[in-house]
């Protein structure tokens, strides 16, 4: 007899729409070499997030189709904290700090790895950008775009605030199947009017605040806007979208 499983295995976290919001957060200078970027779920397991196609170096694959229950502390660098994405330091990461992880710090450190270092060396592991630079390259634009808010409803494009971080000591004392509803709620966001939340126990108004914009991307968008992003957060993207595999 086969039984059906209650939760689906993987979730796209992020849309090409994201990606884009980023990039073009870059100048131009730094991302002119950039063709395309692929999301995919070959993260083998969760043991990567991201890589360069080695075939002319300018196609990214960013493995954002990831399990609803996830945690990316293992991929914490030095000089990281898990509360600057705004995730608890142990267990299970928010959907919003999964998301602002992969945006902010491996589509970045991907794109690092597209510079030019020694431009006439023709071993292409010394002509472009080593591990250690593309992190420096990531934490210093990651930085650069924090340092100034940013206008956008999303909030997983500015760096976590007080009312977010208010929100990890409730997202701790949730059980597994209260997180699978938030991470469910926040992949496809945003909603018309704010959900219920009373399945979440006593949550404060500091804490509604910031789920109410990360629920409903609360910034006076128009319905027609609202109602394209959730169609195309609740198809996980188009097929293009999902493109995977790495040459």
């Amino acid at each position: 007899m086969s039984v059906r499983k209650a939760e689906p295995d993987l979730v796209a976290y992020v849309t090409q729409d994201d990606v884009q919001t980023v990039v073009k957060r870059i100048p131009e200078e730094f991302r002119k070499r950039l063709r395309d970027v692929f999301i995919g779920w070959r993260s083998r397991g969760v043991r990567r997030l991201g890589s360069v196609r080695t075939r002319g170096r300018r196609d990214i694959d960013l493995y954002a189709v990831l399990p609803y229950r996830l945690s990316l502390g293992r991929f914490i660098c030095r000089g990281q904290t898990a509360a600057e994405f705004g995730a608890p330091g142990r267990g299970q990461w928010p959907p919003w700090a999964v998301r602002r992880y992969l945006l902010y710090d491996v589509l970045l450190h991907e794109l690092g790895h597209l510079q030019i270092i020694h431009p006439n060396s023709t071993n292409w592991k010394r002509k472009y950008a080593s591990c250690p630079l593309a992190n420096e390259f990531a934490a210093t634009w990651r930085r650069r775009l924090w340092a100034q808010p940013f206008s956008h409803p999303d909030p997983v494009h500015n760096p976590p605030e007080p009312d977010e971080l208010s929100l990890i000591p409730l997202w701790e004392r949730l059980t597994k199947h209260q997180r699978f509803r938030l991470v469910d709620l926040a992949i496809r966001a945003p909603h018309p009017t704010l959900p219920d939340l009373a399945e979440f126990g006593n949550v404060s108004d500091s804490q509604r605040g910031f789920l109410s914009r990360a629920l409903c991307y609360d910034s006076g968008v128009s319905n027609t806007a609202l109602e394209a992003c959730r169609e195309f957060r609740a198809d996980g993207g188009t097929t293009a979208d999902c493109a995977d595999g790495a040459d």
